[in-house]
Protein backbone atom coordinates (compact mmCIF):
# COMPACT_ATOMS: atom_id res chain seq x y z
CA UNK A 1 0.00 0.00 0.00
CA UNK A 2 1.26 3.29 -0.99
CA UNK A 3 1.89 5.69 2.16
CA UNK A 4 1.83 9.66 1.63
CA UNK A 5 4.10 12.32 1.86
CA UNK A 6 1.48 14.88 3.82
CA UNK A 7 2.26 18.90 3.18
CA UNK A 8 2.76 21.37 0.63
CA UNK A 9 5.69 23.24 2.05
CA UNK A 10 8.85 23.91 0.09
CA UNK A 11 10.55 21.96 1.93
CA UNK A 12 8.39 18.83 1.16
CA UNK A 13 7.64 19.56 -2.04
CA UNK A 14 11.41 19.60 -2.75
CA UNK A 15 11.50 15.99 -1.30
CA UNK A 16 8.50 15.04 -3.47
CA UNK A 17 10.55 16.43 -6.87
CA UNK A 18 13.62 14.44 -5.77
CA UNK A 19 11.49 11.55 -5.39
CA UNK A 20 10.00 11.53 -8.77
CA UNK A 21 13.32 12.00 -9.98
CA UNK A 22 14.93 9.21 -8.33
CA UNK A 23 12.02 6.89 -9.43
CA UNK A 24 12.92 6.75 -13.01
CA UNK A 25 16.40 5.48 -12.36
CA UNK A 26 17.06 2.29 -10.51
CA UNK A 27 19.99 3.68 -8.39
CA UNK A 28 20.77 3.09 -4.68
CA UNK A 29 19.56 5.47 -2.39
CA UNK A 30 20.30 7.07 0.87
CA UNK A 31 17.80 8.50 2.79
CA UNK A 32 18.53 10.65 5.95
CA UNK A 33 16.69 12.56 8.89
CA UNK A 34 15.45 12.46 12.32
CA UNK A 35 13.76 9.83 13.81
CA UNK A 36 10.29 10.34 13.10
CA UNK A 37 10.77 12.39 9.67
CA UNK A 38 9.29 9.65 7.55
CA UNK A 39 11.76 8.21 5.93
CA UNK A 40 9.91 4.70 5.62
CA UNK A 41 7.05 7.08 3.34
CA UNK A 42 9.94 8.31 1.23
CA UNK A 43 11.35 4.86 0.40
CA UNK A 44 7.65 3.35 -0.22
CA UNK A 45 7.22 6.73 -2.24
CA UNK A 46 9.93 5.70 -4.15
CA UNK A 47 9.09 2.28 -5.22
CA UNK A 48 5.41 2.75 -5.30
CA UNK A 49 6.17 5.35 -7.84
CA UNK A 50 9.16 3.83 -9.93
CA UNK A 51 6.55 0.54 -10.27
CA UNK A 52 3.44 2.09 -10.38
CA UNK A 53 2.51 1.21 -14.21
CA UNK A 54 3.87 -1.81 -14.16
CA UNK A 55 1.57 -3.31 -10.94
CA UNK A 56 3.45 -4.27 -8.06
CA UNK A 57 3.06 -7.74 -7.92
CA UNK A 58 6.08 -8.40 -9.86
CA UNK A 59 8.35 -6.03 -7.71
CA UNK A 60 8.81 -6.54 -4.75
CA UNK A 61 9.03 -4.33 -1.62
CA UNK A 62 11.37 -5.89 1.40
CA UNK A 63 12.33 -4.26 4.34
CA UNK A 64 14.08 -4.98 7.29
CA UNK A 65 14.94 -2.65 10.56
CA UNK A 66 18.86 -2.97 11.78
CA UNK A 67 17.77 -0.82 15.21
CA UNK A 68 15.52 -3.51 16.47
CA UNK A 69 17.23 -6.90 15.16
CA UNK A 70 20.51 -8.58 17.09
CA UNK A 71 23.30 -8.84 15.26
CA UNK A 72 23.00 -12.95 14.35
CA UNK A 73 19.38 -12.59 13.50
CA UNK A 74 20.10 -9.91 10.89
CA UNK A 75 22.91 -11.68 9.44
CA UNK A 76 20.58 -14.35 8.80
CA UNK A 77 18.05 -12.00 7.00
CA UNK A 78 20.54 -10.46 4.81
CA UNK A 79 22.01 -13.86 3.65
CA UNK A 80 20.00 -16.59 4.10
CA UNK A 81 21.18 -19.92 4.58
CA UNK A 82 21.57 -23.45 2.85
CA UNK A 83 19.66 -26.53 4.20
CA UNK A 84 21.95 -27.97 7.26
CA UNK A 85 23.67 -25.17 8.77
CA UNK A 86 24.00 -25.87 12.66
CA UNK A 87 21.73 -23.82 14.34
CA UNK A 88 19.10 -22.79 11.54
CA UNK A 89 15.95 -24.56 10.67
CA UNK A 90 16.27 -28.00 8.04
CA UNK A 91 16.03 -26.35 5.17
CA UNK A 92 16.54 -23.27 2.95
CA UNK A 93 16.31 -19.80 3.10
CA UNK A 94 17.01 -16.97 0.80
CA UNK A 95 18.27 -13.79 2.16
CA UNK A 96 17.15 -10.65 1.58
CA UNK A 97 18.32 -9.47 -1.43
CA UNK A 98 17.35 -12.29 -3.48
CA UNK A 99 13.99 -11.62 -1.84
CA UNK A 100 14.01 -8.09 -3.55
CA UNK A 101 15.31 -9.46 -6.44
CA UNK A 102 13.75 -6.82 -9.58
CA UNK A 103 12.59 -4.68 -6.38
CA UNK A 104 13.12 -2.93 -3.67
CA UNK A 105 15.23 -3.91 -0.24
CA UNK A 106 14.69 -1.28 2.47
CA UNK A 107 17.49 -1.35 5.45
CA UNK A 108 16.34 1.05 7.66
CA UNK A 109 18.89 2.32 10.62
CA UNK A 110 21.33 1.09 9.00
CA UNK A 111 24.06 2.72 11.16
CA UNK A 112 22.65 0.28 13.80
CA UNK A 113 24.02 -3.04 11.48
CA UNK A 114 27.65 -3.94 13.39
CA UNK A 115 30.40 -3.57 11.45
CA UNK A 116 30.06 -7.65 10.01
CA UNK A 117 26.71 -6.46 8.67
CA UNK A 118 28.00 -3.07 7.02
CA UNK A 119 30.54 -5.25 4.96
CA UNK A 120 27.39 -7.75 4.59
CA UNK A 121 25.68 -4.69 2.70
CA UNK A 122 28.57 -2.74 1.56
CA UNK A 123 29.49 -6.15 -0.48
CA UNK A 124 25.88 -6.79 -1.91
CA UNK A 125 26.51 -3.11 -2.83
CA UNK A 126 29.93 -3.67 -5.01
CA UNK A 127 28.88 -6.94 -6.30
CA UNK A 128 25.19 -7.33 -6.56
CA UNK A 129 25.35 -10.62 -4.76
CA UNK A 130 25.58 -12.27 -1.62
CA UNK A 131 26.42 -15.90 -0.78
CA UNK A 132 24.09 -17.72 1.66
CA UNK A 133 25.26 -18.83 5.60
CA UNK A 134 26.97 -22.50 4.63
CA UNK A 135 26.73 -22.12 1.01
CA UNK A 136 29.51 -22.01 -1.45
CA UNK A 137 27.76 -19.69 -4.91
CA UNK A 138 26.90 -16.68 -5.12
CA UNK A 139 23.31 -15.82 -5.04
CA UNK A 140 23.15 -12.36 -7.67
CA UNK A 141 19.93 -10.58 -8.22
CA UNK A 142 18.73 -7.05 -9.32
CA UNK A 143 17.50 -5.13 -6.05
CA UNK A 144 17.54 -1.65 -5.74
CA UNK A 145 18.57 -1.30 -2.23
CA UNK A 146 17.35 1.88 0.01
CA UNK A 147 19.42 2.62 3.27
CA UNK A 148 18.20 4.98 6.08
CA UNK A 149 20.37 6.61 8.59
CA UNK A 150 19.59 9.72 11.02
CA UNK A 151 23.19 11.40 10.11
CA UNK A 152 24.91 11.81 7.22
CA UNK A 153 27.77 8.98 6.11
CA UNK A 154 30.63 11.48 7.20
CA UNK A 155 29.00 12.25 10.86
CA UNK A 156 28.42 8.53 11.60
CA UNK A 157 31.90 7.55 10.53
CA UNK A 158 33.75 10.12 12.90
CA UNK A 159 31.21 8.79 15.58
CA UNK A 160 32.04 5.59 15.21
CA UNK A 161 29.25 3.98 14.01
CA UNK A 162 30.27 3.59 10.33
CA UNK A 163 33.04 1.50 8.62
CA UNK A 164 35.22 3.84 6.59
CA UNK A 165 34.79 2.09 3.58
CA UNK A 166 31.24 1.25 4.08
CA UNK A 167 31.15 5.49 4.66
CA UNK A 168 33.19 6.09 1.51
CA UNK A 169 30.98 3.65 -0.67
CA UNK A 170 27.61 6.04 0.76
CA UNK A 171 28.59 9.14 -0.44
CA UNK A 172 29.07 7.62 -4.15
CA UNK A 173 24.74 6.65 -3.72
CA UNK A 174 21.81 9.23 -3.81
CA UNK A 175 21.52 10.90 -0.83
CA UNK A 176 17.68 12.03 -0.03
CA UNK A 177 17.36 14.25 3.35
CA UNK A 178 14.32 14.36 4.88
CA UNK A 179 13.53 17.61 6.56
CA UNK A 180 12.55 17.68 10.49
CA UNK A 181 8.66 18.86 11.20
CA UNK A 182 10.19 22.03 13.02
CA UNK A 183 11.69 23.19 9.59
CA UNK A 184 8.23 22.92 7.66
CA UNK A 185 5.56 24.35 10.88
CA UNK A 186 3.21 25.06 8.14
CA UNK A 187 2.26 21.11 7.04
CA UNK A 188 1.06 21.01 10.68
CA UNK A 189 -2.26 21.40 10.09
CA UNK A 190 -2.66 19.13 6.94
CA UNK A 191 -0.84 16.73 8.85
CA UNK A 192 -3.65 16.89 11.69
CA UNK A 193 -6.28 16.84 9.81
CA UNK A 194 -5.18 13.72 7.31
CA UNK A 195 -4.08 11.81 10.38
CA UNK A 196 -7.59 12.83 12.60
CA UNK A 197 -9.65 11.61 9.43
CA UNK A 198 -7.83 8.36 9.11
CA UNK A 199 -7.78 7.37 12.78
CA UNK A 200 -11.07 8.56 13.13
CA UNK A 201 -11.71 5.69 10.54
CA UNK A 202 -10.10 3.38 12.51
CA UNK A 203 -11.93 3.84 15.43
CA UNK A 204 -15.27 4.30 14.00
CA UNK A 205 -15.85 8.27 15.02
CA UNK A 206 -16.46 10.48 11.58
CA UNK A 207 -16.87 14.43 11.44
CA UNK A 208 -14.32 15.09 14.24
CA UNK A 209 -14.39 18.67 14.61
CA UNK A 210 -11.10 20.45 14.68
CA UNK A 211 -10.26 23.33 17.18
CA UNK A 212 -7.83 26.10 15.47
CA UNK A 213 -6.79 26.65 19.14
CA UNK A 214 -5.92 23.07 18.96
CA UNK A 215 -4.21 23.18 15.73
CA UNK A 216 -2.12 26.23 16.89
CA UNK A 217 -0.63 24.37 20.34
CA UNK A 218 0.39 21.69 17.49
CA UNK A 219 1.74 24.04 14.95
CA UNK A 220 4.32 25.63 18.20
CA UNK A 221 5.15 22.43 19.82
CA UNK A 222 8.78 21.50 19.19
CA UNK A 223 8.32 17.32 18.29
CA UNK A 224 11.66 15.93 18.73
CA UNK A 225 10.22 12.94 17.04
CA UNK A 226 8.50 14.39 14.36
CA UNK A 227 5.96 13.01 12.78
CA UNK A 228 6.13 9.96 14.52
CA UNK A 229 5.48 11.70 17.44
CA UNK A 230 2.58 13.85 15.77
CA UNK A 231 0.62 10.66 14.96
CA UNK A 232 0.78 9.46 18.75
CA UNK A 233 -0.81 12.42 19.53
CA UNK A 234 -3.60 12.86 17.38
CA UNK A 235 -3.95 8.70 18.03
CA UNK A 236 -4.57 10.13 22.18
CA UNK A 237 -6.74 13.30 20.59
CA UNK A 238 -9.15 11.35 19.16
CA UNK A 239 -9.73 8.69 21.65
CA UNK A 240 -10.12 11.43 24.16
CA UNK A 241 -12.47 13.47 21.92
CA UNK A 242 -15.52 13.75 22.66
CA UNK A 243 -19.05 14.44 21.38
CA UNK A 244 -17.29 15.02 18.17
CA UNK A 245 -14.97 17.83 19.64
CA UNK A 246 -11.16 17.31 19.01
CA UNK A 247 -9.71 17.49 22.40
CA UNK A 248 -5.96 17.71 22.63
CA UNK A 249 -3.85 15.35 25.78
CA UNK A 250 -3.85 16.96 28.83
CA UNK A 251 0.57 17.55 28.82
CA UNK A 252 -0.07 19.54 25.78
CA UNK A 253 -2.73 21.84 27.33
CA UNK A 254 -1.01 24.31 29.01
CA UNK A 255 -1.47 28.44 30.46
CA UNK A 256 -0.23 29.63 26.95
CA UNK A 257 -2.38 27.11 25.32
CA UNK A 258 -5.42 29.10 28.12
CA UNK A 259 -4.12 32.81 27.00
CA UNK A 260 -4.28 31.80 23.10
CA UNK A 261 -7.97 30.62 23.28
CA UNK A 262 -9.27 33.23 25.37
CA UNK A 263 -8.01 36.10 23.38
CA UNK A 264 -8.94 34.28 20.43
CA UNK A 265 -12.51 34.24 21.93
CA UNK A 266 -12.47 37.65 22.54
CA UNK A 267 -11.56 38.74 19.10
CA UNK A 268 -14.50 36.36 18.05
CA UNK A 269 -16.55 37.09 20.15
CA UNK A 270 -17.27 33.90 21.50
CA UNK A 271 -18.54 33.14 24.82
CA UNK A 272 -16.57 31.16 27.48
CA UNK A 273 -15.78 31.13 31.16
CA UNK A 274 -13.04 33.79 32.48
CA UNK A 275 -12.31 32.49 35.67
CA UNK A 276 -11.83 29.24 34.83
CA UNK A 277 -9.12 30.22 32.23
CA UNK A 278 -7.48 32.57 34.18
CA UNK A 279 -7.13 29.79 37.01
CA UNK A 280 -5.87 27.67 34.39
CA UNK A 281 -2.81 30.22 33.45
CA UNK A 282 -2.43 30.99 36.91
CA UNK A 283 -2.08 27.24 38.15
CA UNK A 284 0.45 27.04 34.90
CA UNK A 285 2.57 29.63 35.96
CA UNK A 286 2.86 28.90 39.58
CA UNK A 287 3.34 24.95 38.84
CA UNK A 288 5.95 26.09 36.30
CA UNK A 289 7.69 28.21 39.14
CA UNK A 290 7.56 25.92 42.14
CA UNK A 291 9.50 23.26 39.86
CA UNK A 292 11.49 26.07 39.13
CA UNK A 293 12.75 26.28 43.03
CA UNK A 294 12.84 22.80 43.66
CA UNK A 295 9.41 22.87 45.39
CA UNK A 296 10.90 25.75 47.70
CA UNK A 297 7.90 27.70 48.60
CA UNK A 298 9.24 30.86 50.26
CA UNK A 299 11.48 30.97 47.11
CA UNK A 300 8.73 30.50 45.05
CA UNK A 301 6.40 33.39 47.30
CA UNK A 302 9.13 36.01 46.77
CA UNK A 303 9.89 35.34 43.19
CA UNK A 304 5.56 35.45 42.77
CA UNK A 305 5.98 38.61 44.54
CA UNK A 306 2.89 37.17 47.03
CA UNK A 307 3.35 36.05 50.78
CA UNK A 308 3.98 32.70 51.13
CA UNK A 309 0.03 32.61 52.98
CA UNK A 310 -0.99 33.89 49.73
CA UNK A 311 0.90 31.09 47.90
CA UNK A 312 -0.76 27.63 50.23
CA UNK A 313 -4.01 29.15 49.74
CA UNK A 314 -3.28 29.91 46.06
CA UNK A 315 -2.26 26.28 46.11
CA UNK A 316 -5.29 24.57 47.81
CA UNK A 317 -7.82 26.26 45.91
CA UNK A 318 -5.84 25.37 42.67
CA UNK A 319 -5.54 21.69 43.26
CA UNK A 320 -1.84 22.24 42.84
CA UNK A 321 0.12 19.25 45.00
CA UNK A 322 3.01 21.05 47.58
CA UNK A 323 6.47 19.37 47.36
CA UNK A 324 5.51 17.39 51.15
CA UNK A 325 2.35 15.71 49.17
CA UNK A 326 4.57 14.65 46.37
Amino acid sequence: MEQQLIGKSKAIETVKRHIASLAKTTTDVLLIGEVGVGKGTAANNIHSTQYSSNGHGEHPYVTVNAGIIDDKELETILLGFERGVPGMPPTTKRGLFELGDNGTVVIEEAEEASFRNQKIILNYLETRSTIRLGGTQPSPSNTRVILTMKETPRNLREAGKLLEEFANKLEDVEQLAIPPLRDRPEDIPMLVKYFVSEIGKEVGLKDITLDINAIDVLVRHAWRENIRELKAVIDKSVLFSTGGKFVLPPELVDEKTEVVKMINNVVAGQEFILDRSLDLIEKGIIERALHRFAFNQSRTAGFLGMTEQTLRYKLKRLGIPSARQR
